[in-house]
């Protein structure tokens, strides 16, 4: 029997589909709210930088997250910038 490990990359892309499904469904955040957000919600000891690393591999493979080349932040107002988002059904 084998135990999979999670990497951090995976760890991170389950809380940003969270927070996109669970709070923010139907809008976009930008990738420095995304990171603010996720940092919040995990372990202290992971780095604000790995973190943001991970984040924009979120942004370069986004799946079933959609990538907004352009849109507004939901979090920070910000105009014009790429943002990730969960549609509303």
């Amino acid at each position: 029997m084998s135990a999979t490990m999670a990497t951090v990359g995976d760890h991170v892309r389950r809380v940003v589909n969270s927070l996109l499904r669970d709070g923010c469904q139907g809008k976009f955040l930008c990738s420095r709210c995304l990171v603010k957000l996720t940092r919040d919600h995990m372990h202290k000891h992971y780095p604000a930088r790995e973190i943001a690393q991970m984040i924009d591999d979120v942004f370069g493979a986004p799946g079933s997250i959609t990538h907004a080349r352009m849109s507004t932040c939901a979090a920070c107002a910000e105009t014009t910038i790429p943002c990730l988002g969960i549609p509303l059904p």
